[in-house]
């Protein structure tokens, strides 16, 4: 006898138009034009009107921006040398997982045996994923830190000098410590041998995925900040989307027949447009909000080239009265123009930092950066600053950042360590 019993438990239902308005939320102006004919074309009461967007005294087309698109050149570069293997499924599949895992550097720092549970994949199988990976183009791809990197590119060359790898593998230490006289005694190397290494590993990638040259992606900016005749920062869109509206003259000449099932298809048509027109109406409000908020917090760095000023996702969802998901959905892959260049929406956030003040002011990530570039670039070659040394700087002057923290700026910088720099100083 089957037992029936009764269960209660909440689950969140999302309306249509909320549905509709985070679908196009995400959507930018061409793909979004292209929605819309879509709309167009499934729903016969509604038509489309195109128009062009550029102010009265507008000439030309607006500037668009050449950006290089690192990430997603190099997973699409290393799937198309996976698709040609033949080999055992569970290793391509093993492949495409390490593959999907590498950092923008090109660099696979994760958990192996991890990735590879939620397939069904063994150890082995994702040990020979990595292994092939690491076959591919560029050379050093998906090395788990910079001597696997630089072991690979060594292997892989026709030019590494007599006992590079040698070098690599049993003096690691000592190479970045730059005790050469050392390791030219160990190795058994003459200065000429020594030197002949040392000239070669300056030619290897610090960065593996650095190495491939990305093909240009034409970048159209989705709205412009610029400065009014008064000198007063303004914004407009550049989004060329078409208007959409209802055929009142055909839903009336149809409700006229009176026929029920037409009567019921034209009042959903009805409601489908008004989803359509509010989804519209929110995509247009949140990204001017948010665009707004940017402009004014950020109101020194437009108009004086300033640092910016420390400004969250989340700062801006709560001065906008938007959801924090909304924030994130206007922000991820949209474009500013601004002085003729094209910018991420999102390199204008900046992340605080505390400064030991009773007044509790804060300064950005970006501001610590920068100066990180300063002091490196105007250092003293032979004895650069450590992280250390330069975490303890930030302290003296009452800013809190931690060593690890110093190390990710630098790293976003592409500035080596400084023992690198001391080893390649010229």
């Amino acid at each position: 006898m089957s037992n029936l019993s009764l269960k209660l438990e909440q689950k969140a239902k999302i309306l249509q138009v909320q549905r509709l308005t985070i679908h196009m939320l995400a959507l930018h102006a061409q793909n979004l034009a292209d929605f819309l004919q879509e709309q167009v074309t499934d729903n016969p009461l509604l038509d489309i009107r195109y128009h062009d967007v550029r102010p009265a005294g507008d000439k030309g087309d607006k500037a668009i921006d050449n950006l290089r698109s690192r990430s997603d050149s190099l997973e699409a570069r290393l799937m198309a040398q996976l698709r040609v293997q033949s080999l055992p499924r569970p290793q391509l599949m093993a492949a495409g997982l390490v593959i999907g895992s590498l950092d923008d550097k090109g660099f696979f720092q994760g958990d192996l045996a991890s990735l590879g549970t939620a397939y069904h994949l063994t150890p082995e199988d994702m040990k020979k994923g990595l292994e092939l990976v690491q076959s591919f183009d560029p050379p050093g791809i998906a090395a788990r830190d910079l001597r696997e990197a630089l072991l690979i590119q060594t292997r892989r060359s026709r030019k590494a000098p007599a006992k590079t790898e040698a070098l690599l593998a049993q003096h690691y230490e000592d190479f970045l410590q730059g005790k050469w006289q050392k390791i030219q005694a160990s190795l058994a190397l003459s200065e000429a041998g020594l030197q002949a290494i040392r000239d070669f590993l300056k030619t290897l990638s610090l960065q593996p995925a650095g190495q491939i040259t990305q093909e240009e992606v034409y970048i159209r900016p989705d709205v412009e900040i610029y400065c009014d005749e008064k000198g007063q920062l303004a914004l407009r869109s550049l989004e060329e989307i078409p208007d959409v509206y209802f055929r009142d003259d055909l839903y009336d000449q149809y409700a006229a027949q009176g026929d029920k099932e037409t009567l019921v298809y034209i009042r959903k048509a009805r409601r489908d447009f008004n989803d359509l027109a509010s989804a519209l109406a929110y995509r247009h409000h949140s990204i001017e909000q948010v665009v707004t908020c940017l402009m004014s917090h950020q109101k020194d760095y437009f108009l004086y080239h300033k640092p910016l000023q420390p400004l969250r996702q989340k700062d801006i969802a709560e001065e906008t009265k938007l959801s924090t998901a909304t924030v994130s959905r206007v922000c991820r892959h949209r474009y500013v123009l601004f002085e003729g260049q094209v910018y991420p929406l999102q390199s204008f956030l900046a992340t605080a930092y505390a400064v030991d003040k009773e007044d509790g002011a804060s300064v950005s990530d970006k501001a610590i950066m920068r100066k990180i570039a300063d002091l490196v670039e105007s250092e003293d070659k032979d004895h650069p600053y450590s992280d250390q040394d330069l975490a303890e700087y930030f302290a003296s002057a009452q800013i809190s950042v931690a060593r690890r923290t110093v190390t990710k700026f630098r790293q976003k910088l592409n500035i080596p360590n400084s023992r690198i720099r001391r080893r390649w100083r010229p």
